[in-house]
């Protein structure tokens, strides 16, 4: 089993729809805590909250979205 560590950052909010964070939870089951959206030919931190996400203002999974995008989810 893994912890998701859920890390806000200034800018970003956790994906309001439930269906998505409990998919991308289950998702990150399988995969042991490593992101299911990283291709493993990118490089950085892949273990979620990715590098991606952390360094590069960037979650590819939609776990994290910007609150303008909120909406859109």
């Amino acid at each position: 089993m893994f912890d998701v560590r859920i890390i806000r950052k200034k800018g970003w909010d956790l994906n309001p729809d439930d269906n998505v964070v409990n998919g991308i939870l289950r998702a990150l089951t399988r995969c042991d805590g490593h992101c299911p959206c990283k291709h493993p030919e990118r490089r950085g931190h892949d273990q979620c909250p990715c590098s991606e996400y952390l360094e590069y203002d960037n979650c590819l999974c939609n776990l994290y979205v910007k609150p303008d995008e909120s909406s859109k989810s």
